[in-house]
């Protein structure tokens, strides 16, 4: 396929965000910017693209995070908006923070009444009374005012070792849920036993916290001999992922490989919290070293709604 013909800000504008790219990434990159430019091109009718058409279309292919960090290195405009935040106690404490409850759409219908269900929530946040357990502490409100039976796994004080690939899991006739013993031993059942699962963790630097990606790693036993899903179809899921970064959709991409993951053992995620914008002065605290969350009700009332629809449809 023919390159698309870019003006000469257009070429400049692709030469300078190949740049940011590590060298090994760049052809593929090149590729996938070009292709989905000739799209846009082809659907708006022009022969030859602006820098501003250029951009659509990287950031149609880069996750979210990239128009941010684009942003910051090249439009003083926007770094000089966010910076009071991260120098001005004032401007942090009365910034609110961005949640988005993503939009839902018809899910499996629920089997059970609230009041007969039961929601373990697993929160991967090393900080206590952080951000992340707060918000999830909401949605488990949100739960239990529904009247629904509630139980807290706090990853942090439990001794969970990787998951070392040894696959006895996979084994025909294998009868433990992991070869390994530590205190995934009895977080398997409490799985099991679930009507739904609620998810939650930080993100610190580009993807989830390491105490969530070793938790997920260990779920791989619930795929057992010749690739069955032990899981039984039914549990529901409600995935929480909070991030400093003051854009709300930044590390949406995170968020959904947590659902893709989930949804290969038969756990529909239908609900989903993105929050971000925690970061500034004190980095996720307010001056009373609390969670700086918990400064803007309105914006967890949306966490709350969530935990609540996850057992009511």
């Amino acid at each position: 396929m023919t390159d698309p013909l870019l003006t000469k800000d257009g070429q400049e504008l692709l030469d300078s965000i190949l740049s940011m790219r590590p060298a090994v990434m760049r052809e593929d990159r090149k590729k996938r910017y070009l292709r989905i430019l000739s799209l846009l091109m082809n659907e708006q009718g022009c022969n030859e693209a602006r820098k501003e058409l250029l951009l659509e279309a990287v950031f149609m292919v880069e996750p979210k995070v990239f128009e941010f960090s684009y942003k910051m290195r090249h439009d003083p405009d926007a770094r000089e908006k966010i910076w009071p935040k991260y120098v001005d106690v004032e401007a942090y404490l009365s910034t609110p923070i961005l949640v988005k409850r993503w939009k839902s759409f018809p899910a499996s219908k629920l089997a059970k009444r609230p009041d007969q269900m039961k929601v373990i929530a697993v929160c991967a946040s090393p900080r206590k009374g952080g951000n992340n357990e707060v918000l999830i502490d909401e949605a488990l409100h949100g739960v239990a005012d529904a009247g629904a039976g509630v139980e807290k796994i706090t990853l942090r004080r439990m001794k969970i070792g990787f998951c070392i690939g040894c696959m006895k899991c996979k084994d025909e006739g294998f009868d433990l849920w992991c070869a390994r013993k530590d205190d995934m031993t009895d977080i398997f059942p409490k799985i099991v036993d679930a009507d739904a699962i609620i998810i939650g963790f930080p993100v610190y630097w580009g993807r989830e916290c390491g105490q969530l990606a070793t938790f997920m790693d260990r779920l791989n036993c619930f795929e057992r001999f010749k690739f069955r899903v032990a899981l039984e179809p039914g549990r529901r899921a409600l995935v929480i992922g909070t991030w400093g970064v003051p854009k709300v959709d930044a590390y949406d991409h995170v968020i959904e490989n947590i659902i893709l993951t989930l949804n290969e053992h038969q756990i529909e995620t239908v609900e989903a919290i993105s929050v971000g914008g925690l970061e500034g002065v004190y980095y996720g605290v307010d001056d009373n070293k609390k969670a700086i969350a918990l400064r803007f009700p309105g914006e967890v009332e949306k966490v709350y709604q969530a935990g609540r629809s996850l057992v009511t449809g």
